[in-house]
């Protein structure tokens, strides 16, 4: 794995401009990537906001730490858990 080289005001600006809100992530790495790829008040002033759907109770809680305030753990990894968690 490796993460996308991404500027992370320039996607904050383009995410926030496409009305992105809930977000799906289904690894810790992944978490931490996304988390670090925006400059901190767009972590503070919407992505922290954004609904977070991931796959474990471990993800929910380092959501939680980083200071995510709506997670929602999907019953599986799979798509059709994702997208049930979604609803």
């Amino acid at each position: 794995r490796r993460p996308c080289d991404y500027q992370g005001a320039e996607e904050a600006v383009r995410w926030r401009k496409q009305g992105i809100t809930t977000l799906v992530v289904t690894s810790g790495e992944m978490l931490q990537h996304l988390y670090s790829l925006f400059p901190a008040v767009d972590r503070r002033e919407w992505l922290l906001h954004c609904r977070l759907v991931v796959v474990s109770d471990r993800l929910a809680t380092l959501a939680a730490e980083l200071g995510w305030q709506s997670v929602t753990v999907a019953d599986g990894a799979d798509n059709d858990a994702l997208l049930r968690a979604l609803h």
